[in-house]
């Protein structure tokens, strides 16, 4: 099973609920799925990834 950060596992949440794949992000990103999925585990920090895909999401700023 996948161990998501706390941001991780929310925004794979949402990303259910809108039917939002994980393909998508990275490419609006433009890095790679690998990388994403990386900062949702927690094993890449993301620091500048991060807060646009909360904006991207829809999410809360305080999930970061």
């Amino acid at each position: 099973m996948q161990h998501y950060t706390e941001f991780g596992a929310e925004a794979r949440k949402v990303m259910f609920q809108r039917s939002i794949k994980m393909k998508d992000v990275a490419q609006e990103l433009g890095v790679s799925v690998t990388y994403v999925s990386e900062i949702f585990k927690g094993t890449r920090p993301g620091e500048k990834q991060k807060p646009l895909i909360a904006k991207m999401l829809g999410m809360e700023s305080d999930s970061l």
